[in-house]
Parts: C-alpha cells; structure tokens; sequence
C-alpha cells in the first residue's frame, strides 16, 4: 500500500532503527513506548486483515519473537498483535513488551 506508513519503512523509504531484520519481518523501536522495551515486529507484506494471515506468519512472528528474547536477554516479556481498521497503522504487526517497572 503506498500510503501506509509501515510499508514505506519496510521498503526504506522511511528511515528506521532496525533491531532486527529477517525474511518476514523488521523490528523497530515503538515511537511511543509503553515499556523500557517496546519493539515492533511489522510484517514486511502488507496484511490489513487478519483472516487474510497464514499459519506460517504466526510461526515466524513468534520465531522473531524468541530471537528477540534470546538476542536481548530477556526472563520475560509481553507478545501483542495488532491488526484492523481501527489502528493508528492498519498493517499487520506484533508488539514486544518488556522491562515494566513493578
């Protein structure tokens, strides 16, 4: 999709800090983090609707996910997904949460 903002930083049009980066997706810090870690996992194939997803995307998301944990050191951490038309980006992406403070 051109206008979508997600898009535009998979393609590089937009510059991004990428934390990570494999066949599926990039991980970039939240811009508006709500944890002292607050990666987004964006899938670098624009999916608006999640029944359009396949099984493998769920696997590779969780995948990146624990590469994140592994790279990061991480004991623990929150894995969130987004999708719909109600998000501020309506591009398929998860969210990595970790370092609330208790």
């Amino acid at each position: 999709m051109e206008d979508c903002v997600f898009c535009k930083i998979v393609k590089g049009d937009i510059p991004s800090k990428k934390v990570l980066e494999n066949e599926n997706f990039i991980v970039i810090p939240d811009i508006k983090p709500s944890a002292k870690i607050h990666l987004l996992i964006i899938s670098k194939v624009h999916i608006n609707d999640l029944m359009f997803s396949t099984d493998e995307i769920w696997i590779q998301a969780k995948k990146t996910a624990q590469d994140l944990q592994k790279e990061l050191g991480l004991d623990e951490f929150q894995f969130r997904v987004n999708w719909g038309k109600l998000l501020e980006v309506n591009h398929l992406h998860f969210h990595l949460l970790a370092g609330f403070n208790k």
